[in-house]
């Protein structure tokens, strides 16, 4: 590292100096490391006597000056139609004191949230922030640094710092670091002998590290894929209070949550971004109240393979910097991927390593607006049952939405929040599209309230859908139960359009519902089975006899034994599946016995997907985020995963 940088030396006093200078140009905000009881914590600096660099670890990582623990994203107006504006203020700061492994833990953040769908917040407070790291001093007990080689870094500071003994030795690593230092400190180059000084420190701190991995952290993916169903999770997780307290102090934890906070007067409100954990029984809670990963063992089980496969295979890097703050955090001591680790490394390897995750690109189409909505208007309403309600849409730039079948779109309601929503419309050039929505969740709630002519936020559309161009000349089964015939809706208007349904072969409908009063778009299957070769059935799961039903009762799986094999050449079958969770493991079954492929079959799986492009973390399966990779996928790349289906 100093071969390739300049090294200047500054004594302590002139350091002293350099500091209480920034401090009182006020053109910074100032922070640093400082004492808080027997802890350290990163906080303003009033004077630079305040400054600790023999510190071994702070409470919470410098992560919460780029991701705050509460961030205002907008300001809106409650009492105007749909007005906001945009956080910009973003102060100046220079972070003294961070230690290598916090520093790394930055650059692994840099690669979640500056990828190819930019988060603005996070790059400014990036661009605005100089960072004086600090080569670590004092080693504590927990951290584990060392065997993860995060206990010194070459790169991602503008200035590093190393305590040499009289003196400290300044590394410069960008030119705002070199300007700093010539603006407000008084240095001398370095000689060969502060060089050397400077590698025998490394070298010494190395050797103070007592808590020590087993397995190097290039093997860890393959101990995790091997082990899923080690009963090491089950038997650990007995003992978690479910208190995220190991994800909310971790450097390389970076999912959050997205809230509307209202003002008492209830006239105006901030929309805000937390911090969020995924050992939190909600983190995966959609609106109808199911939870995903319900079971403890799971949750606990996915935050290791989160660090040790899941970003490994997405991005290339273990999220673990072996800092030890959730092993001191963790009150039942069960948290530290040390001894998880070391404990498994008993056990068999797996080079397997991608076996949770899918390999393929999504389209950005947020890029530097991640969570700002566009204005829309409802432009007609239509109740199809006491739950359900259809809702037209125009954006109000009049542009057309440019979604694909089944894709979703982000629907906000400042002052009550975001949801994840279907589009239940074709692809079209007109300005408007349809959502069908059933009221479970506050913002359904409210949009049941709504009516033409109020104002919303689209954020959208998100996620892949369904490759129509793949299903031509082929014959199609599409089965919904419930309120999946709204996302497969999109679909059958894209397919038995005029334009497009010569590109395929005969169309089969199923469509199942819990009793006549839920079924949806009645009149329009109607519709659908005048187009040449489109045949619907339909089927309840129970009927009163005060209904007047003539389709089928039972589950969506009775409806199979009509189909007639010898109308379908199974290979050239394209099968698609849109329903509740329990309903696909069924269904599928009988997709089987009718000798249709694997990769012949789709599904649309449901998640709390918060963000729409991959970065909070609620929607995840494993290693795949559904709005990104998802919500659409075929069958035979999820079916082994072990959370797909649950």
């Amino acid at each position: 590292m100093t071969k390739s940088k300049s090294v200047k030396i500054i004594t302590k006093k002139n350091l002293k100096d350099f500091v209480k200078n920034l401090i009182k140009d006020k053109k910074y905000e100032v922070v640093g490391v400082k004492e808080k009881g027997i802890k350290f914590a990163y906080g303003p600096l009033e004077n630079a006597n305040e400054l600790r660099l023999d510190y071994d670890v702070t409470l919470l990582p410098p992560k919460k000056y780029f991701l705050p623990q509460i961030e205002k994203l907008i300001e809106y107006n409650l009492e105007k139609k749909f007005e906001y504006k945009r956080e910009e203020k973003v102060k100046s700061r220079i972070l003294i004191g961070v230690h290598p492994y916090d520093i790394i833990a930055l650059e692994q953040t840099d690669k979640l949230y500056l990828d190819s769908q930019e988060d603005d917040y996070y790059k400014k407070k990036r661009e605005n922030t100089i960072i004086i790291g600090s080569d670590i001093e004092k080693v504590n007990e927990r951290s584990f640094a060392a065997s993860m080689n995060t206990h010194v870094t070459d790169s991602g500071f503008d200035l590093l710092l190393t305590n040499i003994g009289g003196d400290y030795a300044i590394t410069i690593g960008s030119k705002k670091g070199e300007k700093l230092l010539i603006k407000y400190a008084k240095t001398k180059p370095a000689k060969e002998l502060d060089i050397k000084k400077i590698k025998e420190k490394r070298k010494k701190i190395k050797l103070e590290y007592t808590k020590k991995l087993k397995v190097p952290k290039e093997d860890w993916s393959k101990v995790l894929v091997a082990n899923y169903d080690h009963p090491l999770w089950e038997n650990r997780s007995q003992k978690c209070m479910e208190c995220s307290s190991c994800t909310m102090v971790c450097p390389t934890c970076f999912c959050y949550d997205v809230i509307d906070d209202v003002s008492l007067d209830l006239k105006d409100g901030n929309r805000v971004r937390t911090w969020d954990g995924c050992l939190i029984r909600d983190f995966t809670k959609v609106a109808s109240g199911e939870v995903f990963r319900d079971d403890i063992s799971k949750r606990f089980r996915h935050r290791f393979y989160r660090k040790g496969n899941y970003l490994p295979e997405r991005y290339g890097f273990v999220a673990c910097v072996g800092c030890g703050r959730c092993g001191i955090a963790c009150l039942p001591d069960i948290a530290d991927p040390c001894d998880v680790m070391n404990y498994l490394s008993h056990f068999e390897k797996s080079d397997d390593t991608d076996r949770f995750f899918l390999k393929q690109k999504t389209d950005v189409k947020e890029k530097g607006t991640i969570h700002i909505p566009q204005s829309a208007t409802i432009k007609r309403t239509e109740q199809y049952t006491k739950s359900e309600m259809l809702f037209e849409i125009e954006l109000d730039d009049k542009k057309p939405l440019g979604h694909i079948p089944g894709q979703f779109v982000e629907v906000s309601i400042f002052g009550v929040g975001e949801a994840p929503i279907s589009v239940s419309s074709g692809p079209s050039n007109k300005s408007t599209f349809e959502i069908v929505v059933r009221k479970v969740g506050n913002v359904t709630n409210r949009l049941f309230k709504m009516k033409a002519g109020d104002k919303l936020g689209i954020r959208g559309p998100f996620g892949k859908g369904f490759d129509v161009k793949s299903f031509e000349k082929k014959h199609l089964l599409l089965s919904a139960g419930g309120i999946g015939i709204v996302p497969m809706r999109s679909l059958i208007q894209y397919v038995v359009d005029e334009k497009n349904r010569k590109k395929y072969k005969d169309i089969t409908i199923l469509y199942g519902a819990k009793q006549p009063s839920e079924v949806l778009f009645s009149e329009e299957i109607k519709e659908w089975c005048k187009v040449d070769n489109v045949k619907c059935e339909l089927t309840v799961d129970t009927c009163a006899d005060k209904d007047c039903w003539t389709g089928c009762t039972g589950l969506i799986t009775t409806l199979y034994p009509k189909i007639k094999l010898d109308r379908y050449d199974s290979i050239n079958t394209v099968a698609v599946v849109i329903g509740p969770p329990i309903m696909y493991r069924y269904v599928i079954k009988c997709l089987e016995t009718l000798g249709i492929p694997h990769k012949n079959i789709y599904v649309s799986l449901e998640r709390r997907m918060k963000c729409g492009v991959g970065k909070c973390g609620h929607c995840q399966i494993n290693g795949v985020y559904v709005c990104k990779e998802g919500p659409v996928f075929n069958y035979d790349d999820i079916k082994d995963l072990p959370e797909a289906f649950e």
